[in-house]
C-alpha cells in the first residue's frame, strides 16, 4: 500500500521487509515476507502502536548487520504541532519486539529528532546510519548509541553529525535513497531534487565545530565536511531507488521504472532495464536478483537474470 522502500534482513536468509507510507492519521506500516525464495509467499503485515509518530510517512528503511533496522520519516513535525520534531527511528529485528506491546511508547528502540523530511537512509554499522536531511538540505550521520529499549525515551546518548558542504534538495515527497559499499567507506546518495547521484568518501570526514542542540539533549551535535563528487546527473531521470551489488550500482527512475546500471570502477553506464512500471521507489538485491516496489501499482517485482 504505497510502498516506499524494501530491504533484506542480513541475519535471516531471504527475509524481505517493505515499508508502506500510510496516512497522516495512521503512520506507516511494514510488510515482511519471511522467505522470498518460497514457492508460495507468506507475509506478515504489522503496524507499530505509535507509528503515527515513530514511522510517520516512512520514506526508506535500512537493515544493519546486527539485524536491527531504521526508517527515515518524511514529515516536518512528527507531533503535528507546527515544529520540526522528527528524524530517523531505530527498530528491532526481533519479531517478538517489533510492533508488539512494550509497556512504553510503541515498540521503537530509539529516535532522534534533528532531520525533518528525511528522504533516505543507509546503514553504516550497528546503530549508526546516514540520513538525507531534506529540511536542512544536507547529509547527516546519526549514531543512536545504545538503544533505550522498546518504547522508552532516553535519547541523550545520540550523536548527529551534519555534513553541511554536501548540499542536497528533496524532490517533493519522492524518496532519495542511499546505500553504502561493502566495506562502508563510500556512501552513495540520490539527490532527487537536483537529479543526480552523489559519491561520498566517508573516510574523509572532518569535524568543523560543535553546534547548539535542536529539539533534544544529545551526546554530540556537530558540523562536518567530507569529500564527494557527482557520480551521475540527468535532469530527465527522476532518481529515487538505489541498490548496490559489488562494483555495480543500480538506480531507478520513479516516473517510468527505468533502471540504470553504473560501473563503480569506471563510473560508466553498463546498461539499462526498461520495466515500464511507474512509481518505482525502492530497489534491493538478493542472491543476484533485483527486486523493486512500485508506489503507484502497490506491487513487488523481481527481475531475473538470464
Amino acid at each position: 500500500m504505497k510502498p516506499t522502500d524494501l530491504d533484506f534482513n542480513p541475519t535471516r536468509n531471504g527475509e524481505l521487509w517493505i515499508t508502506n507510507e500510510g496516512t497522516d492519521n495512521t503512520g506507516g506500516t511494514t510488510c515482511r515476507i519471511p522467505n522470498i525464495t518460497a514457492e508460495n509467499y507468506e507475509y506478515d503485515y504489522r503496524k507499530d502502536g505509535n507509528s503515527w509518530h515513530f514511522m510517520a510517512f516512512p520514506t526508506a528503511l535500512a537493515f544493519s548487520e546486527n539485524g536491527d533496522w531504521a526508517t527515515s520519516t518524511g514529515i516536518l513535525d512528527a507531533n503535528r504541532q507546527g515544529g520540526s520534531f522528527t528524524g530517523p527511528a531505530l527498530w528491532s529485528g526481533d519479531l517478538d519486539i517489533y510492533a508488539k506491546p512494550s509497556g512504553g511508547n510503541g515498540s521503537h528502540l530509539d529516535m532522534l529528532h534533528g532531520s525533518p523530511y528525511s528522504m533516505g537512509i543507509a546503514s553504516e554499522n550497528d546503530n549508526a546510519y546516514w540520513v538525507f536531511d531534506g529540511y536542512n538540505k544536507h547529509i547527516c550521520r546519526y549514531d543512536f548509541g545504545g538503544d533505550h529499549g522498546p518504547g522508552n525515551a532516553d535519547h541523550d546518548d545520540g550523536v548527529i553529525q551534519r555534513f553541511t558542504n554536501i548540499s542536497v534538495k528533496k524532490n517533493g515527497t519522492v524518496p532519495s535513497h542511499m546505500v553504502m559499499n561493502d566495506d562502508r567507506t563510500i556512501l552513495y546518495a540520490i539527490d532527487g531534487g537536483n537529479n543526480r547521484v552523489l559519491e561520498i568518501d566517508v573516510n574523509s570526514a572532518n569535524r568543523l565545530r560543535s553546534l547548539g542542540l535542536i529539539n533534544e539533549q544529545l551526546a554530540d551535535h556537530s558540523e562536518w565536511n567530507a569529500d564527494f563528487e557527482v557520480l551521475a546527473s540527468d535532469e530527465n531521470f527522476n532518481y529515487c531507488g538505489m541498490a548496490i551489488n559489488g562494483n555495480r550500482l543500480f538506480v531507478g527512475d520513479f516516473d517510468n521504472g527505468n533502471i540504470r546500471c553504473i560501473d563503480l570502477i569506471t563510473n560508466e553506464e553498463l546498461g539499462r532495464i526498461e520495466t515500464g512500471i511507474e512509481g518505482m521507489t525502492g530497489l534491493a538485491i538478493y542472491d543476484d536478483q533485483l527486486y523493486f516496489v512500485s508506489y503507484t501499482t502497490n506491487s513487488l517485482y523481481k527481475i531475473e537474470a538470464k
